[in-house]
C-alpha cells in the first residue's frame, strides 16, 4: 500500500516537473544543426579559415608597390660657425662668408614621397601568394573534418538517448506487470494457495526491476543534460525527440564502393594532398633566398632650408639590385627545413590514408555486425515473447515451478533492452561508416 502511494507521489511530482520545464521537441536533422551552431570546435575550425583568408590577403597584398610619405621639421639654436683657415685680414664683412647664412639657422622642413616595387625577387611573392592558398584551403577541409566529427557526436548522443528513453519505457511497463503479481501473489497468498516463500520471490523480482528503473532514470536525465549542453539548450529544457525520420535508411554500399568513397571523399586526405602542395611552395620561397633581388623606385621631394636651400618638385626613378651573399650561404639551411617539412607532409598524407583504409573497413564490417544483430534480436524478441507465454501457463497449470517462470519474464525484459540497444547502435554505426567514406551530410 505504502509502495504505491510512494510510487504515486513520484509520478506526480515528475509531472509537475515536466510542465515546469520547458519541452523542446526535435528530429535528428534539427539535432545536428544546434550541434553545428554550439560547437566550440567548429568556432576555433572557423577561426582558422579566417586566419588563414587574411594570410592568404596579406601575401597578395605584398605584390603592390610599396608607397611611404614621410615628414622631417627640425628645429635648431643659432650655431656657431666659423672656418679654420679663414684670417681676419682677408675676410672681409662676416656676411660675405659663404656659411654666414647657417648662422641664422633655426628650421629644417623636409617632405618625401617614396614607392618602390620588386620586379624579380626569385618569385617569392608569387610562391608566396600560392602557399598560402594552399593553406587556406587546407584549413577549410580542416573545418569540414571538425564538422563531420561535431555532427557524429550529435548523432551518437541523440541515439543514446532514444535508446535509454526506450529502455526506461520498458522497464515501466514490466514494472506494473511484477507488481501486479505481486498483489496476484499477496491475494492468493492471504487464500491459503501460495507459499509465502513463492510470494516473497515475486517481491524480489519487483524490487530488482525497480532498482533498474532507478538507474535509468539516472541515465535518462545524464543523457538529456549532456545533449542540452551539447546543442546549446537551456539546462531545463526537456528534450523530446521526433523519431518519425531517425531510422530511414539509405542504400547500403559494397566494401570496394565504401572503400573508394572514402579515399575520394576524406577532408583528412584532401588536406594532407594541399599541404604537401604548399610545403613545395614553401621550398621555393627558401630557394628563392639564393637569387639576386631587382626593384624600381621612384621618388618625389620637397625640402626648405629658410635662407639656405629650397627644393620642390624634385622627382627621382631608377633601379636597384641586391645580392646578398651570406643570404644566400644562409638559403641551404631554410632549403633543409622546407625538404623536412614537405617529407613531414608527405608522411602526414600516407599516414592519414591508412588510417582511413582502417577506419573505413573497421566501420564498415561494425555496420554489417549491427545490422546482423538487429536481425538476431528482432527474432530472439519473438521467441522469448513465446517462451514467457508457454512459460505463463504452464505454470499457472502447476508444470513448471516459479523460478522458471521469472527467469522467462526476466529474459523477455532483458531481450526487449536488448532490441533498443542494437536499434540505436545499428544508427550510429550507419552514420559511422557514412562519416568513414566522407558522405555524411
Amino acid at each position: 500500500m505504502y509502495r504505491k502511494i510512494s510510487i504515486g507521489l513520484v509520478s506526480l511530482l515528475a509531472v509537475f516537473q515536466l510542465q515546469a520545464q520547458s519541452v523542446k521537441t526535435i528530429t535528428l536533422k534539427e539535432a545536428i544543426d544546434l550541434g553545428y551552431t554550439n560547437s566550440k570546435q567548429l568556432m576555433v575550425s572557423n577561426a582558422k579559415v579566417k586566419e588563414a583568408q587574411a594570410k592568404l590577403a596579406e601575401a597578395k597584398d605584398r605584390a603592390l608597390p610599396d608607397v611611404g610619405v614621410s615628414g622631417t621639421y627640425l628645429h635648431i639654436n643659432t650655431p656657431n660657425i666659423s672656418m679654420s683657415n679663414s684670417s681676419s685680414s682677408n675676410s672681409g664683412s662676416s656676411s660675405d662668408s659663404p656659411l654666414a647664412a647657417f648662422s641664422s639657422l633655426h628650421d629644417i622642413g623636409l617632405a618625401q614621397l617614396t614607392a618602390s616595387m620588386p620586379v624579380f625577387n626569385g618569385m617569392k611573392i608569387r610562391n608566396t601568394k600560392i602557399m598560402n592558398d594552399y593553406l587556406q584551403q587546407a584549413a577549410q577541409y580542416d573545418a569540414q573534418t571538425t564538422k563531420s566529427q561535431v555532427a557524429i557526436n550529435t548523432i551518437k548522443a541523440v541515439y543514446q538517448y532514444y535508446e535509454l528513453q526506450q529502455s526506461r519505457r520498458t522497464i515501466e511497463e514490466n514494472l506494473k506487470h511484477e507488481q501486479q503479481r505481486v498483489t496476484e501473489f499477496k491475494n492468493l497468498e492471504s487464500q491459503g494457495l501460495l507459499a509465502r516463500n513463492d510470494r516473497l520471490k515475486a517481491e524480489l523480482q519487483a524490487n530488482n526491476v525497480e532498482l533498474a528503473l532507478t538507474e535509468v532514470n539516472n541515465s535518462v536525465k545524464v543523457a538529456e543534460y549532456n545533449l542540452t549542453i551539447l546543442l546549446g539548450l537551456p539546462d531545463d529544457t526537456a528534450i523530446q525527440l521526433d523519431t518519425t525520420s531517425m531510422f530511414d535508411l539509405a542504400k547500403l554500399t559494397t566494401w570496394e564502393e565504401s572503400l573508394q568513397n572514402g579515399l575520394a571523399n576524406r577532408t583528412e586526405i584532401k588536406s594532407t594532398d594541399l599541404q604537401i602542395k604548399a610545403s613545395e611552395s614553401g621550398y621555393k620561397i627558401a630557394k628563392a633566398d639564393r637569387l639576386p633581388t631587382l626593384a624600381v623606385s621612384a621618388g618625389y621631394v620637397n625640402a626648405y632650408i629658410p635662407n639656405v636651400l629650397t627644393v620642390t618638385n624634385a622627382v627621382n626613378g631608377g633601379l636597384s639590385l641586391k645580392y646578398s651573399i651570406t643570404g644566400a650561404i644562409h638559403a641551404k639551411h631554410s632549403m633543409h627545413e622546407a625538404k623536412a617539412r614537405f617529407d613531414q607532409a608527405t608522411a602526414y598524407n600516407q599516414m592519414a590514408t591508412d588510417q582511413v583504409k582502417l577506419d573505413v573497413r573497421q566501420k564498415f564490417l561494425k555496420s554489417q555486425e549491427m545490422l546482423d544483430k538487429l536481425v538476431i534480436n528482432e527474432r530472439a524478441i519473438e521467441q522469448a515473447q513465446e517462451n514467457f507465454q508457454i512459460s505463463q501457463n504452464k505454470y499457472k497449470q502447476g508444470l513448471l515451478i516459479l523460478s522458471d517462470y521469472l527467469d522467462a519474464d526476466v529474459a523477455l525484459l532483458r531481450t526487449k533492452i536488448d532490441y533498443f540497444t542494437t536499434r540505436a547502435e545499428s544508427m550510429i554505426a550507419y552514420y559511422e561508416l557514412q562519416e568513414s567514406m566522407g558522405t555524411l551530410q
